[in-house]
């Protein structure tokens, strides 16, 4: 191997041990700067801006899903909130917070939770054309109403 192969390596080597050992670095203070932060106040005065923004895929259990934005400006706790559908099948919203202009999935097939997406679990579709979807507060007031297209 001449000298200038051999140098090119121990350079290509540094660079990748460097980022390695960066990105190392950034993974562990993040991970301790984020452990050491409150979370925002949770905001209920903002509770009447979460709204269904859409149901997409109505029909089509796959692909079908609801849409809930929070539309204020702090954060509100989605704990006891519900949708229903006009068959009465409803959904129970478990803890979750949900930060100003951010938005949460419900779809209606059975799944796994994740942080956009939330699964209902149920076994065929819950939406149809013309069908209206609620959104209910932990009190049982109606707080959006949308009418599937």
């Amino acid at each position: 191997m001449s000298p200038k192969n051999r140098l090119l390596l121990y350079l290509a080597l540094n660079i990748f041990v460097s980022a390695c050992v960066t990105l190392s670095i950034l993974y562990v203070y993040d991970r301790n700067q984020r452990a050491s932060v409150p979370p925002p106040p949770i905001a209920q005065s903002d509770a009447a801006s979460l709204e269904i923004a859409a149901v997409i895929g109505a029909g089509l259990l796959d692909s079908e899903m609801l849409l809930v934005r929070n539309t204020g400006q702090g954060t509100v706790d989605l704990n006891g909130w519900q949708v229903r559908d006009a068959d009465g099948n409803t959904y129970t919203f478990a803890p979750l917070s949900l930060p100003a202009n951010a938005a949460i999935q419900l779809r209606t097939a059975p799944g796994k939770d994740t942080v956009i997406d939330l699964y209902w679990g149920l076994s065929g579709p819950a939406w149809s054309s013309g069908e209206t979807a609620s959104l209910l507060d932990p009190a049982g007031n109606v707080r959006s109403v949308y009418q599937v297209p």
